[in-house]
């Protein structure tokens, strides 16, 4: 690029000097004589119509730099610190504002570091019609002001593109008086004597005359009105630009009255001069020994580029591996030829990617940025160099692909979440499971499979139809054919360990994970078809609270009952009744992110039963719940079910389902492996009965014997196991006898067994959970607690 930039030889066109030929910048101007009138027409000139130089002249003799306006004087703001500094302490004509710091041993810096308030305080300015911003130095140290701040004119322009714009190249100073020393007759005379007597020439009486009028000629070759041309030489034609500022102004200011300012002015032009044979032939050697520099570097350049290919060549000699290749049938000729091609195909791979990654929105706009920082980066090198070369950023080749791609993957990438989000895709990917034969099913689970094979009862509000889920990279089934419908008013529960499909299943139910076979319908609308509708007749609890951590509790509920579309004269009530029915009245106005996890739950269910849902699905919605919001919790769950809305309820509290569910299913590897009422189930899957007994003591300062009691049970039933032993206390639990034969026996062997007082109790839901729960962890024989083991070896002993 830049052998580009290197001007050819030849004649070059003729340079307009001025100062804009810098940039913006500032310059300035001092009034050191105000009293005088010929000052003050140069000082109008200077400042007013037509201004500095040739930019705003009728003709327009510069017209790629147009006049502006010029704008009223305003001295800029300073801190009162500053201000005071100034006012209280004094400063001298030596020393007239706060020094500036420059370099030491200790600490090296670029620039002076010059504090607030250096160079005095900022003196008005205003910009001119020619677009300088022009400031008054009059009645000021005008050295002082420019050296200390300097510093801070160039860290200012360091922050631009343009790394040495001074920003203040010349300034002009009218009416300062010249440095002349007094001349005296008497110092004159001693003077041209003493002249005399070194040259040996004796002095006469012209030479008296001539001291008596020398010093009033001295005097009239003083000039009264001096203008001073300030100049920065970092600026090459800043002097001749400035000096010709000034001789506009002599120019101007000397114009008849009738004249008009506007129609005058000096240009200033740099004509080149042609090269002479001499200097041509000096220039050619020069350019002519860059040339060979530039090739000589070439040569050492291509000589490590190179090198970055053959490294695995050399690698594959020295391990012989190349040897084995020709060894093995490969030709040299094949060797040599493939590697060549391989090296060119790897600088093709970097175009080809730049194509191919364009499909990433990501990619095109990091690409789209470096490309247009790498093309404003050669238009200021060209800049630099005064050549113009500036190229549309929304060019194809430049950003303008990337922009029109971003532009189409914005719309497709949108598309694609659309059907994503509705599971477009899904149908032709998940294949159709292979559905073995149902067996070792439960009666009263095939009952209800028949049910609702065959068409069920209309009015259910939720029914599940052979739902399934087989998650991908699994054998199993999560979710293994469920067939349940749940009517109205009744609360459906759910009990299985964790993984037995509990939650999967409400996932497919709510949308949030994808059906593989089956359906589900509630109150009458498919989850496969119209989930929308769906949604709209059911409230979700979900396992893990999905609370935004930022909204009060009111908030939520507030948010949630316009979601559900509940009149908005009605919200504030529908949210009061939640909070209050729930206990959540202390904390409804904080933050949701500060609820413990009981309070998390209860503005979980307060969210799922907003809008009066005919469905109500809760999975584990106590967890974590004192006993006092759970027992609450359970009154609402009551209260829905009084209304006629049917409730599915999961949870790992028996209390909890004995509590509220009318009916419950137990899953065991994500099939139903029973089904009905909790009293039902007790009896069908019971282990029998659970015999307490306290044992008396024989007398007072003897221990209970217990061992008669334990030898009774083995031998009147057969097959009980003692589940606890105390002081005084045995537990039985019986599973082969009639509730009349343990009662009979009891009554009759009371007084010789020493029994004080006995409860017979049915097998508990626990137990039979317990039962189910062994299938899914494929655990049939748990180990006994330490205690509990002890005592059956007693027994047995």
């Amino acid at each position: 690029m830049l052998s580009i930039i290197i001007p050819p030889f030849g004649e070059y066109p003729a340079l307009t000097l001025h100062p804009w030929m810098y940039g913006q910048q500032y310059t300035f101007f001092s009034m050191d004589e105000p009293g005088s009138e010929q000052l003050m027409v140069l000082a109008d000139v200077l400042l007013n119509k037509p201004g500095f130089g040739n930019r705003c002249l009728k003709e327009g003799w510069l017209p790629e730099y147009p006049c502006g306006n010029s704008t009223p004087w305003k001295t800029p703001s300073v801190s009162p610190n500053i201000t005071q500094l100034f006012q209280k302490q004094k400063w001298t004509e030596a020393n007239p504002s706060p020094s500036c710091r420059c370099s030491t041993r200790e600490k090296l810096t670029m620039l002076p570091e010059c504090p607030e308030g250096a160079g005095g305080l900022p003196p008005p300015q205003r910009t001119q019609r020619s677009t300088e911003i022009l400031q008054d130095l009059t009645d000021r140290n005008v050295s002082d002001f420019l050296v200390k701040t300097y510093p801070a004119l160039i860290r200012s322009s360091l922050k631009s593109k343009f790394w040495v714009n001074e920003q203040r190249y010349g300034g002009i100073s009218i009416g300062g008086k010249l440095p002349v020393v007094p001349v005296t007759g008497e110092a004159l005379v001693g003077f041209l004597s003493d002249l005399g007597r070194i040259m040996n020439v004796s002095g006469g009486p012209i030479t008296r005359e001539a001291s008596k009028e020398i010093p009033d000629f001295l005097q009239h070759l003083e000039t009264e009105d001096n203008i001073k041309v300030w100049f920065n030489n970092k600026g090459w034609h800043a002097l001749v630009s400035f000096l010709n500022v000034a001789h506009n102004a002599i120019l101007r200011a000397s114009l008849p009255k009738d004249r008009n300012p506007e129609e005058y002015g000096i240009t200033v032009i740099s004509q080149p001069l042609n090269l002479t044979k001499e200097q041509l032939s000096e220039i050619t050697v020069l350019t002519t020994s860059v040339d060979a520099v530039v090739a000589i570097c070439v040569i050492f350049s291509m000589s490590f580029v190179p090198a970055s290919f053959v490294l695995y060549l050399i690698q594959e000699r020295v391990n012989k591996s190349k040897h084995l290749q020709f060894i093995s049938g490969v030709s040299p000729t094949t060797y040599w030829v493939t590697n060549f091609l391989w090296d060119i195909t790897l600088l093709r791979f970097n175009a080809v990617l730049r194509k191919l990654l364009i499909i990433f929105p990501h990619f095109c706009l990091g690409r789209g940025l470096i490309d247009l920082a790498l093309s404003q980066a050669v238009t200021d090198v060209y800049a630099r160099f005064g050549e113009e070369h500036s190229a549309n950023p929304f060019h194809w080749d430049l950003i303008g692909k990337n922009l029109f791609a971003m532009v189409v993957e914005g719309v497709v990438y949108f598309l694609l979440t659309l059907l994503v989000q509705r599971h477009f895709f899904l149908s032709q990917w998940i294949a159709e499971p292979t559905k073995g034969p149902i067996v070792d099913e439960d009666d009263d689970v095939a009952e209800e499979r028949q049910r609702i094979i065959t068409g069920g009862n209309k009015t259910d509000i939720l029914r599940l139809h052979e739902l399934t889920k087989i998650y991908p990279g699994t054998s199993s089934p999560a979710v293994d054919r469920l067939c349940v419908g749940v009517r109205p008013g009744e609360c459906f529960g759910l009990l299985g360990v964790n993984g037995a499909g509990k939650t999967t299943t409400f996932k497919m139910l709510t949308g949030d994970t994808t059906v593989t076979s089956g359906d589900a319908t509630v109150a009458g609308k498919s989850i496969l078809t119209n989930i929308s509708e769906v949604h709209q007749n059911m409230g979700y609890c979900p396992q893990f609270d999905a609370i935004d951590e930022l909204l009060t509790g009111r908030e939520h509920l507030y948010l949630y009952a316009r979601l559900r579309g509940v009149p908005a004269e009605e919200i504030e009530k529908v949210a009061n009744w939640s909070i209050k029915s729930l206990g959540l009245t202390v904390y409804a106005d904080c933050l949701a992110g500060t609820y413990s996890g009981g309070n998390k739950r209860k503005l979980s269910t307060a969210i799922a039963l907003i809008g009066c849902p005919p469905l109500v699905l809760l999975d584990e919605p106590t967890t974590g719940m004192d006993p006092q919001a759970r027992r609450m919790l359970w009154n609402v769950i009551v209260s829905i079910i009084r209304e006629g809305r049917a409730v599915v309820l999961t949870s790992h509290s028996m209390e909890e389902c004995e509590a509220l569910c009318t009916r419950l299913a137990i899953m065991v590897k994500g099939a139903f492996r029973c089904m009905g009422t909790i009293q039902h189930l007790k009896s069908k899957f019971g282990d029998g009965y659970i015999v307490t007994m306290k044992i008396k003591s024989p007398k007072d300062d003897l221990l209970p014997d217990l061992n008669p009691v334990e030898q009774f049970f083995q031998g009147n039933f057969p097959g009980s196991v003692q589940r606890e032993r105390h002081y005084n206390m045995l537990q039985f639990q019986v599973s082969s006898s009639s509730l009349a034969r343990i009662f009979q026996l009891l009554l009759s062997h009371k007084d010789s067994l020493l029994i004080e007082e006995y409860s017979v109790t049915q097998t508990t839901l626990d137990q039979v959970f317990v039962n189910f729960a062994k299938q899914q962890n494929e655990i049939h024989d748990l180990p006994l607690h330490p205690r509990a083991a002890g005592a059956s070896r007693q027994a047995q002993d």
